[in-house]
């Protein structure tokens, strides 16, 4: 019977301590109390506005264990139906051989949502969004994009072009240079063809006197080795002009076509001619 007291104040200690848990848990509730009812009514109104995302968030205030029950029960309710109709989209970037590229920043409307891509779907409130995708040495790529309600696991999915090289002038330049290499050749074909028929001209015109000289003087009876200097050169001009024509021809077609030229590589010409037997830029040859 002597240890009945002690008994007895250890019952009363663990009552005490039951009660305050007791009185401090529905205290803590009451405190509780009106932050749930705000955070319910925020939700509502956010979830009216289409804004699912942060109604999301106020709804798991709500239905915490430590709201009233009759909040709870709605909030849960409520969290349900915006889960149900919250979209997601499931982001992806390649490069341009069709690699994926993981290190990439997203920004949604200019906020970041990730820093890296993993595959993982992300929640996106309903309607138009813009998007902008970055990684390191390629330009940024932004993607205005309509997102529904209801729509889940979206693939939205962009491709970097390659950025140019430092020091390297940027594609647009790189064009223009390459646009510009056939007209340069365009004008040196055709002033190599204008300097073969201007050296054809003065062949011709050298041997039409040398050929008037020899009429002068010894024909009929002049050296055969005259008049086969007086041929070979007919012979040359001839030539000389064939390569000269076809060579300004080229170079007008290259004037003409240096946009397709550039883009096939064709921007090379075979010249081609045949000799004209006794004969030059004249047309007309003679006897001896």
């Amino acid at each position: 019977m002597r240890f009945m007291p002690r008994r007895h104040g250890v019952s009363l200690f663990i009552f005490l301590v039951v009660l305050l848990d007791v009185v401090g848990l529905r205290t803590a509730r009451a405190d509780e109390k009106p932050q749930c009812v705000a955070a319910s009514e925020k939700a509502q109104k956010l979830r009216i506005a289409g804004r699912l995302s942060e109604a999301r968030a106020e709804l798991a205030t709500c239905g915490r264990i430590e709201c009233p029950k009759l909040v709870q029960q709605d909030c849960s309710e409520w969290m349900r139906e915006v889960l149900a109709i919250l979209p997601s989209v499931v982001l992806g970037a390649k490069d341009q051989d069709g690699r994926d590229i993981v290190d990439a920043k997203v920004s949604i409307d200019g906020k970041v949502v990730t820093e890296s891509l993993d595959g993982k779907a992300v929640a996106v409130d309903p309607g138009v969004h813009l998007f902008r995708f970055e990684t390191q040495g390629a330009p940024a790529v932004e993607e205005k994009v309509v997102v529904r309600q209801g729509e889940k696991n979206r693939i939205l999915t962009v491709t970097f072009a390659t950025g140019p090289a430092e020091g390297e002038a940027p594609s647009g330049m790189k064009h223009s240079k390459q646009d510009g290499s056939a007209p340069i050749a365009a004008f040196v074909t055709g002033g190599i063809g204008l300097a073969a028929l201007g050296a054809a001209l003065y062949i011709d015109l050298d041997a039409n006197a040398d050929a008037r000289n020899l009429r002068k003087t010894c024909a009929p009876s002049c050296e055969q080795s005259q008049v086969d200097d007086v041929e070979n050169r007919y012979v040359i001009a001839g030539v000389t002009a064939a390569l000269g024509g076809a060579a300004l021809i080229a170079g007008v077609v290259l004037f003409f076509t240096h946009d397709r030229a550039v883009k096939s590589g064709a921007s090379r010409f075979m010249p081609f001619g045949r000799s004209l037997s006794h004969g030059g830029l004249a047309g007309a040859g003679f006897q001896f």
